[in-house]
């Protein structure tokens, strides 16, 4: 099998040579120190560890379903200790210096703070903004029957955009005090995610799977109710899941951390089927789900990042029980549940890696992994 016939077979629960191997991927200053142990620095991490699937790299590449044009990037005030700077979403942030990823930055004001700015800012998400599809979709279509990997789109999101918007805790007072203002920033982007998926199949893109976006979810559970998802979600999800119906997608996914488990069901009932990353921190286990949902479930993660840190044997109790159980229902290829920080060693990855392999070749036989 090549890697998008092993993707598409392990994702919809077929009869692959060996499960689709995939990570998330690691942080700039995580292949750093792996450069310094021993990584190539030229290696192109999917094929140094045999991967089969990366949705950041093996995508439309060129679709932008988000705000179009982005806003100008600009150092605001420089220190000795940090920077502030307006980034290209429009929110301004400080960013400590000399403190990479994953450190987080402090958000001091996002792109929108009150209603009166959303008319302007709702101008960024028009479908027919110049540049929102590759000036290379032809040529994309021309090759995408032909290639060995999987190609996908990312379709866009309701909650996870409008809390980059607005923040936290402004987005859940409109909720309550302005559900008109939700309800027409959902009508706007769903227009625009329905209209540039649409675009690339009618080109002739042959798309393998399709990703949201989310992030709706902390430790404690989502940010938002199953009621309200239901009300003002739900109706994104159905008018694009219809044309990814349209066009034949098998593998349909969305990318949330936190503790999902109460939207779960919801997700399935509208067609989204892949779980990603399955947050352990957050209490998140595809052993778990699996034994509610079956195979009506499948997994992209699921493995605590932080485990890839410690010993061998703490790395061992973390990853062979999921391998095993994951790997005997299918459905599930194991992935770090968030970028690999630089806290894991090339050393430790490696063993990670192999052990997948090691646990495939229990279940699928000699051959694999």
């Amino acid at each position: 099998m090549n890697r998008r016939e092993r993707f598409l077979s392990t994702m919809t629960f077929g009869t692959p040579d060996r499960p689709a191997a995939a990570d998330y991927p690691s942080y700039d200053s995580t292949r750093r120190r792996w450069e310094q142990e021993g990584l190539p620095r030229d290696a192109d991490l999917n094929d140094y560890f045999g991967m089969d699937f990366d949705p950041f790299r093996w995508n439309v590449g060129g679709v932008n379903v988000s705000i179009v044009p982005g806003f100008e990037h600009r150092v605001l005030e420089e220190t000795a200790d940090y920077r502030v700077e307006q980034r290209g979403g429009g929110e301004i942030v400080r960013v400590l210096r000399n403190v990479p990823p994953p450190a987080m930055p402090q958000w001091i004001r996002y792109p929108l703070t009150c209603r009166t700015e959303w008319p302007a800012f709702r101008q960024r998400l028009s479908p027919d903004t110049p540049g929102r599809l590759p000036a290379n979709l032809a040529a994309i279509a021309a090759e995408s029957a032909a290639r060995d990997h999987p190609l996908g789109m990312w379709v866009g999101s309701t909650y996870g955009y409008m809390r980059d918007w607005w923040g936290l805790e402004a987005l859940s007072l409109l909720f309550f005090d302005e559900p008109a203002l939700i309800e027409e920033m959902i009508e706007v982007v769903t227009h625009l995610s329905v209209t540039a998926l649409r675009r690339v199949t009618a080109a002739g893109v042959k798309l393998d799977w399709v990703m949201f976006w989310e992030d709706m979810a902390c430790r404690s559970g989502p940010l938002m109710s199953p009621q309200m998802f239901r009300r003002f979600c739900a109706p994104f999800y159905r008018r694009v899941m219809e044309a990814v119906n349209a066009a034949g997608v098998k593998v349909v996914m969305v990318d949330s951390d936190g503790d999902v488990r109460p939207l779960v069901p919801l997700w399935l009932d509208l067609g989204v089927h892949v779980m990603h990353p399955m947050e352990v921190a957050s209490g998140m286990d595809i052993r778990e789900e699996r034994r509610k949902y079956g195979k009506q479930v499948a997994f992209f993660g699921g493995i605590d990042k932080r485990a890839l840190a410690g010993s061998r044997a703490v790395i061992d109790a973390e990853v062979i029980p999921k391998l095993r159980a994951g790997f005997a229902d299918g459905g599930f290829i194991p992935a770090c549940d968030h970028a690999v920080p630089p806290d894991v060693s090339l050393d430790n990855y490696r063993y990670f890696r192999d052990l997948v392999n090691r646990c495939a070749r229990e279940v699928y036989g000699p051959s694999a992994g």
